[in-house]
């Protein structure tokens, strides 16, 4: 009817908070004495898979040959703070990376997740430094990504956001080991070089022993105001061994 408004909505009002207290209950009740000692065995299984790969430093790959990712992925993480903030870019790298360094303060982590968004790393730490100044914020990038958004380095170094990026160079988009691909293999880029052509302080290193004294010294410039920036050629034929999102042959 014209002239009349239509009755204000009103919701269907349940007791939420009895319901959850019920179902709580219910799983309470369910979890005998024994469901600990069921579940034992594979908790035994993957402490001792742990404690065997962490019993050294990269305990798991040859120490033969070019710097291991997991090598350099142990040096950052005994080099950096427990409240750091860390973005971590690329193939081989993000996934050494999400295995080997922990994280310790929720939202401190930033990564480019499991859909190929490839190149996000060095704009989410420029973002992270702006967000938090007084944080420590470092990027773990591999060369390939690193190469899609490299230009960020100048963003960081004009407005003035000092943080420490560190490349797994490992010889761009190798794609396999044998580098049998067309157009794959980039070779060693030295982004070194072009971080210092845009007011970064930046090393290139080749020996796993000169890993941490790049980053201290690296920092030691971040500290005075400086992006840092550290091109670590990595061992090409590393590939780290991850879960299939799906079991089903495709």
């Amino acid at each position: 009817m014209a002239g009349l408004s239509p009755a204000p909505w009103t919701p269907m009002r349940r007791d939420r908070d009895n319901d959850c207290k019920s179902v709580l209950q219910q799983l309470i009740e369910a979890v005998d004495g024994k469901t600990a000692e069921r579940f034992a065995p594979w908790r035994n299984k993957l402490h001792e898979g742990e404690a065997k790969k962490r019993s050294r430093a990269g305990g798991n790959y040859p120490t033969d040959g070019d710097i291991h990712p997991l090598r350099l992925c142990e040096e950052i993480k005994n080099f950096m703070q427990r409240e750091a903030i860390l973005s971590v870019d690329g193939q081989e790298i993000l996934n050494f990376g999400r295995q080997s360094i922990p994280t310790f303060v929720p939202g401190h982590r930033l990564n480019s997740g499991p859909f190929g968004t490839m190149g996000v790393g060095l704009p989410f730490a420029v973002g992270a430094k702006a967000a938090k100044p007084n944080a420590q914020v470092i990027c773990l990038h591999g060369d390939g990504s690193f190469g899609q958004n490299a230009m960020e380095l100048d963003t960081a170094v004009r407005h003035k956001l000092p943080l420490l990026c560190v490349i797994s160079l490992n010889g761009g988009w190798t794609a396999d080991p044998e580098r049998n691909k067309p157009g794959r293999d980039l070779g060693y880029t030295r982004y070194d070089k072009m971080a210092e052509a845009l007011g970064c302080y930046a090393e290139y290193v080749e020996q796993p022993e000169d890993i941490r004294p790049a980053l201290q010294r690296a920092w030691r410039k971040v500290e005075e105001g400086m992006v840092g920036f550290v091109n670590v050629k990595t061992d090409y034929r590393a590939r780290a061994t991850t879960v299939r999102f799906s079991s089903r042959e495709t």
